[in-house]
């Protein structure tokens, strides 16, 4: 997955209003070729519905990917927190950047060693989703 998928996906999911690419450039501040380029790239591997002028929703395996990826920055960021004592923020902004380095397995691994933590240092909630979808995105590309 590209760190811009990953990007776009999380600000889809939450954001309260549907958003059009050029919204999303805007917030991205990237380019509305660029933007454009990642939607057809979700699109292909159905995790957005996006019609041509109008807004970018994502679909069922789109919210549940994004929620898959948020939780593993969120777990990254407890181990980053405990395990190298770094401070919420740095934990935080690191887990960012960091998450997608890591397989599902892995993850799965830090959330049994803190036992299943439902809230991040930074006071994010830890959802689940109904599966892990790293390797098969990765696939789909």
């Amino acid at each position: 997955m590209l760190d811009l998928d990953y990007k776009v996906l999380k600000i889809l999911y939450r954001s309260s209003n549907p958003l059009k690419i050029g919204e999303l450039s805007k917030l991205l501040e990237l380019p509305h070729s660029t933007v454009g380029t990642c939607i057809k790239r979700l699109e292909k591997g159905n995790y957005v519905i996006y019609k041509r002028y109008k807004v970018v929703i994502l679909s069922e395996s789109g919210i549940d990917l994004a929620i898959e990826l948020i939780r593993h920055a969120r777990l990254m960021e407890i181990l980053l927190f405990e395990a190298l004592d770094l401070n919420v923020k740095e934990a935080h902004e690191q887990s960012e950047k960091l998450n997608l380095l890591l397989s599902c397995n892995i993850i799965n691994r830090i959330c049994e060693k803190y036992n299943h933590p439902n809230k991040s240092p930074c006071g994010e909630l830890i959802l689940n989703s109904s599966g892990c979808y790293c390797e098969e995105f990765k696939q789909s590309k």
